[in-house]
């Protein structure tokens, strides 16, 4: 289908130009005209041209979280405003300091022009939107909610980069405390210890354990560090594959929320998504079959989501809602208990709400717990490198004076 550069005038009065797919002059001008536009210049556009090269990079672009959250923001202050979609996409376009958000709003502003949906124009750029972002706005948009679905992925996208931050910030002492470990191991390894355990050698004395392991250690990465490193990165890559499928990615998120330290922290992210999102969608009258139906594709989890449908189906057979949830084994008695009771009332949104308000506190708490022990427990391993890595050069050094004080190696008759 040919493809159209035009010029045009908004209602606000503002000149917008851009591309846009059409069979002819008019078809174009009719699709402009339905989005609210006065037409000034119509051309088409030749292939060939330096509008035709794909811009493959854009792809592989990534935006900073703060960058993210200010748009997202933004963007749910002018909608709420009354300002039409096209605009605020463009004002927030000129305003962003990312250029790569720049970009993809541009392109997104063109798909939009071209009656596209938001969420399917943003899930041109995974990099930038996510999964749980793309699905968010869908449901959304079929909900006729986005504002609170924006306010709720503002909170959402706040919570995980604070998150980082903190973990990050918790990291940072200890990760400074290990380069300076393989350092020592590095320095001690490649000028210390060889002359140890040749003087050692010259005077008898029998290897340490530690020096022993040491050494073994040390020789082994040295001589096969590339494949170490290529070994890692085929597994890398494998993994990543792997759970890009269906059934690795079932298998990686059930593992997710297993994991001793940060499974507790991402179920009840997954939780407060559940309960938050359904609260919003159910609230503004969509059938209990269809929110659950768009619950599923924003927890951002596709064990959850799984047993979402599972409940899905159970509900459309005519069973309520808690003991569905309370069959597929995900969901803890306290929030069954507050769903059941909100059925038995009529009062399910504001049970979901409650649900939702102290899971994210819950989150918040624990996130703090975290970082409160990450750093603890990081000095104490690399203390206990340290130990070793002292033990494994001074025991040597105690064997060769002891052996030159009992007069070994080079002694006496």
């Amino acid at each position: 289908m040919p493809l159209f550069r035009y010029k045009v005038r908004d209602k606000e009065g503002q000149i917008v130009s851009g591309t846009l797919e059409g069979t002819d002059v008019a078809t174009v001008v009719d699709k402009l005209d339905t989005l609210g536009y006065m037409p000034i210049t119509i051309q088409e556009q030749k292939s060939g041209g330096a509008s035709a090269n794909i811009d493959i990079g854009r792809y592989f672009e990534r935006v900073k979280p703060v960058d993210l959250i200010n748009f997202t923001r933004q963007f749910v202050t002018l909608h709420r405003a009354g300002l039409p979609m096209l605009s605020a996409i463009g004002a927030l376009q000129a305003q962003t300091r990312s250029k790569a958000l720049a970009r993809a709003l541009d392109a997104i502003r063109k798909d939009l022009m071209g009656g596209a949906a938001l969420s399917a124009a943003m899930a041109k750029f995974p990099r930038i939107f996510s999964d749980l972002y793309v699905n968010s706005i869908w449901a959304g948009e079929t909900g006729g909610v986005l504002d609170e679905i924006l306010d709720r992925l503002t909170m959402l996208l706040e919570h995980e980069r604070k998150l980082r931050s903190d973990v990050s910030s918790a990291m940072r002492y200890p990760f400074i405390l290990m380069i300076g470990f393989v350092v020592a191991i590095i320095v001690l390894s490649s000028f210390v210890l060889p002359k140890f355990t040749q003087l050692l050698t010259a005077v008898g004395g029998k290897m340490p354990l530690p020096t022993q392991i040491l050494i073994a250690f040390t020789d082994f990465m040295s001589s096969f560090w590339y494949i170490i490193f290529l070994a890692m990165a085929g597994v890398g890559v494998l993994f990543y594959l792997f759970i890009r499928t269906g059934a690795g990615r079932l298998w990686w998120d059930r593992l997710k929320i297993r994991l001793p330290i940060f499974g507790p922290i991402l179920y009840k992210l997954a939780l407060s998504r559940f309960a938050r999102m359904f609260e919003t969608l159910d609230r503004t009258g969509l059938p209990i079959l269809r929110s659950l139906s768009l619950v599923s594709k924003t927890v951002g989890n596709a064990y959850i989501a799984g047993c979402i449908e599972k409940i899905a189906e159970s509900v459309r057979r005519g069973r309520g809602l808690a003991a569905p949830m309370r069959e597929v084994g995900v969901f803890p008695p306290m929030v069954i208990q507050m769903v059941a009771t909100g059925e038995e009332s009529g009062a399910l949104d504001d049970m979901l709400r409650q649900v939702s308000d102290y899971y994210d506190s819950e989150v918040e708490y624990a996130v703090k717990n975290l970082t409160a022990m990450i750093e603890p427990v990081m000095i104490l391993f690399m203390g206990v490198g340290a130990i070793f890595l002292i033990v494994a050069i001074l025991m040597p050094y105690m064997s060769i004076l002891t052996s030159f004080g009992s007069g070994g190696g080079y002694g006496t008759k």
